[in-house]
């Protein structure tokens, strides 16, 4: 496979059909991870969206400017004890603290950049470096009444929690996915969380295609240059710097949204040395890049905290003394395998999928199309049928994975499970090519022979798809009706009040030191040991959300307990509908012909 398997043009309708999957993909995985995960996996989630944005600051000075800044945890601690200190003594809402927060963190930026940015490499490194390591000292001061307002070596509570409940308007986000029911809180701060860290990509997006954004990458690229073209380098430089540290106060305010609770031993050096490995790892210069770094330290960081390695003589455990050295081995792979991040490795496997030709200014390709063809040499088709059989293969060995006890083993059933998703529409689209090819003479005497290959992996790979949406609307629907018996599992407390009855269950489940699930703690109540008779009343309340959540995945699609009818008829249609589509206008679609105009009648009425 030398060339991509997809080359088409800049904004044709390939094109768009590949974005919006992208984004279908991108919209779709926001809206299930609220729904899937477990309410401490949604914290975890949360946490990532912080430091996304919190790496987006850094990725603002050091990948788009080229200033080694190492500071930034610093930042994110102003921003959050500024919110602390609105909430809680001036009882600000927190939608009205973001500009506060913003023009807080602006400010100092240019501050802290007036004198910094008169150094240089190293030299600010260590300036930034100081000033991340001197800020948790600087909270606890007395003078000045700050210790008052940050708590000081205690750090700050948070009384107010965001959550739908609280915010006077249940009813209308009610439609939310994940806040109804035992997530609710965790699932309603991410959505929050989410729509900040969207806003934050876009408003940096902007910036960096504006006059001054490519003045500030001008001055990473070569600062001379940049100088002698008249780019005001400390004015870009110090504005630039100060919408980094604003962006960073911003994180800090998420994460004073988030945990409800700030203090300075939350935001180190050790903070700051996460941000860089983020920005690294994710790639830097990159907008993916802050996305993948903020993923990787939180949810690599706790998965090798989780890892257990037998080396005869030695277990090299999460937990152990060389907790680190997991982590730090995964650096050093990623150095060597990966130099540019997640980001351009991504962009990598891409390319090797779908190459997009670039416009003229009168929107041709610069290259035509059929000369960037293979022609009879093609062995797309090939690479689409398999494919094609390696998506249902690695499903299925990903589920055979599921049973088996062991961290490494269950990471790898995911990614294999996920394969398919990927695979499944590439599949789509190179038959779809390749049959269009083929039609049109461009795959000579080898034409049969790419047709029954490219007809077999088409429709493989639309039943494949069509497998996947269902599953995620199964996954969706049955997630919405465990969150809807949660809701409404409440139990009456001595005082009167209705507490939710899960919460309770789960408590005397650890309280017990019970291993097992929520269900087999209740079931033993009626003849174990530790009967209790108000626990087995939350159980009795609590039971049909239990039995919806722990019901076994069945054959019926993997995701939906047989007994829903709605999930069954909508999955059927689903199902009908998306193979119909699919084999019609992708993988039996005939190619498009233009005819030429019509000439123009001859005015026969005009004199020599």
């Amino acid at each position: 496979m030398s060339s991509p398997l997809l080359i088409v043009s800049k904004g044709s309708t390939q094109h768009r059909q590949w974005q919006f999957l992208s984004w279908g993909y991108a919209i779709a995985l926001a809206v299930l991870v609220p729904l899937v995960l477990q309410p401490f996996e949604i914290g975890k989630m949360n946490r990532a969206l912080v430091l996304m944005v919190a790496v987006l600051a850094v990725n603002l000075v050091v990948g788009f400017n080229g200033m080694l800044a190492l500071g930034h945890s610093a930042f994110m601690g102003i921003g959050a004890f500024v919110a602390a200190s609105m909430v809680q003594d001036e009882l600000w809402d927190y939608w009205m603290i973001i500009p506060v927060v913003l023009v807080v963190g602006f400010a100092i930026g240019v501050i802290v950049g007036l004198p910094a940015l008169r150094v240089k490499g190293l030299y600010l490194a260590l300036v930034t470096i100081a000033q991340a390591a001197v800020f948790p000292t600087l909270v606890n001061i007395d003078e000045l009444g700050i210790a008052r307002r940050t708590g000081g070596p205690n750090g700050r509570d948070v009384a107010e929690e965001v959550d739908r409940q609280e915010s006077g308007f249940s009813s209308f986000f009610e439609w939310l996915p994940g806040v109804d029911g035992a997530r609710g809180a965790n699932a309603y701060r991410y959505w929050i969380l989410l729509v900040i860290v969207v806003m934050a990509l876009l408003l940096v997006r902007n910036i960096m295609r504006s006059r001054p954004g490519r003045a500030v990458l001008a001055i990473r690229d070569n600062e001379s240059g940049a100088a002698v073209y008249g780019v005001n380098l400390p004015l870009y430089k110090t504005v630039n710097f100060a919408l980094s540290a604003s962006l960073g106060s911003l994180a800090g305010l998420m994460w004073c949204l988030d945990k409800g609770f700030v203090a300075g031993q939350d935001f180190t050096f050790l903070l700051a040395i996460d941000l860089i490995i983020g920005l690294v790892i994710g790639g830097v210069g990159t907008l993916q890049g802050s996305v993948f770094g903020g993923l990787f330290v939180v949810w690599v960081r706790d998965l090798t905290k989780r890892i257990s390695i037998p080396l005869g003589f030695y277990t090299l455990d999460g937990d152990g003394p060389l907790s680190a050295a997991i982590f730090g081995l995964i650096l050093i792979l990623f150095t060597f395998f990966a130099p540019g991040g997640i980001a351009s490795m991504v962009t990598a496997v891409q390319k090797k999928i779908i190459h997009v030709v670039p416009l003229t200014p009168d929107g041709d390709p610069i290259a035509s199309l059929d000369d960037l063809d293979p022609g009879p040499s093609s062995t797309r088709a090939t690479w689409a049928l398999r494919f094609a059989v390696l998506g249902p293969v690695l499903l299925v060995i990903g589920w055979v994975l599921m049973n088996v006890d062991n961290l490494i083993l269950g990471t790898l059933a995911f990614a294999l499970r996920f394969g398919i998703v990927v695979l499944a529409p590439i599949v789509v689209f190179v038959s779809m090519n390749e049959l269009r090819a083929a039609k049109s003479g461009r795959r000579g005497e080898n034409a049969a022979a790419v047709i029954s290959q490219a007809t077999t992996a088409g429709v493989i790979g639309v039943l494949s798809f069509a497998y996947i949406k269902t599953l995620a609307l199964n996954i969706a629907l049955r997630a919405h009706h465990v969150g809807h018996l949660a809701r409404e599992a409440v139990a009456v407390n001595p005082d009167g009040r209705t507490v939710p009855a899960i919460p309770l269950v789960n408590e005397a489940r650890k309280s017990k030191d019970f291993v097992g699930t929520a269900g087999d703690f209740c079931a033993t109540l009626p003849e174990g040991e530790i009967s209790s008779m108000s626990v087995a009343e939350l159980c009795e309340i609590a039971r049909p959300a239990i039995d919806a959540s722990e019901t076994p995945v069945g054959f019926w699609l993997v995701g939906w307990p047989t007994q829903s009818m709605l999930a069954l008829v909508l999955s059927v249609i689903s199902i009908a509908v998306l193979v119909v589509v699919g084999l019609r206008y992708f993988v039996f679609a005939e190619p498009k012909t233009e005819s030429a105009p019509a000439p123009e009648p001859e005015d026969v009425g005009t004199s020599a």
